[in-house]
């Protein structure tokens, strides 16, 4: 009795860091997008990511190139730490950074603005109808829920 205790202790101890750590490698392993770039200046294959698979995060780096790391929800003070320009409203191809809470994660959200309209805007994201799944929607503005923009500038589209 006492060794199928330890024996099953040590089981419980050992298993959960396989799994998690095999979970990890598999979402920072390299994956094809789920769906096309987004916009023409994309390279191949995205740009540089070190954001994991599946995450909101993964989405808006692929798309764009991002230097600063932290959760979604941190990105907009991330980047603008970095001396990149912020903004209160939305534009194409600019980073939408969500608050954190609300209709979205502890975590925070970001999506890639694909459209803007008069009175909402369009998204691309990943992870808010499946992880790892890519998706639009149409959203009106202005959004209380958006924390900021960080915009598109002149040098992301080379």
């Amino acid at each position: 009795m006492k060794v199928v205790l330890i024996t099953t202790l040590l089981l419980l101890l050992a298993v959960p860091p396989a799994v998690g750590s095999a979970a990890g490698a598999v979402a920072l392993a390299p994956h094809p997008a789920p769906a096309d770039a987004l916009f023409a200046w994309v390279p191949p294959g995205g740009f540089p990511d070190h954001f994991p698979f599946g995450q909101c995060t993964w989405w808006a780096a692929y798309n764009r190139s991002v230097s600063w790391s932290g959760n979604a929800g941190d990105w907009l003070a991330n980047a603008r730490a970095q001396g990149f320009a912020t903004d209160d409203t939305p534009t194409v191809g600019a980073i939408v950074v969500y608050r954190p809470g609300g209709d979205y994660s502890l975590f925070g959200h970001v999506a890639i603005v694909i459209a803007v309209a008069p009175a909402g805007y369009t998204v691309s994201e990943m992870n808010a109808v499946g992880w790892g799944q890519v998706s639009t929607r149409r959203l009106a503005w202005p959004d209380p829920q958006v924390e900021g923009f960080i915009p598109l500038t002149a040098a992301d589209q080379r």
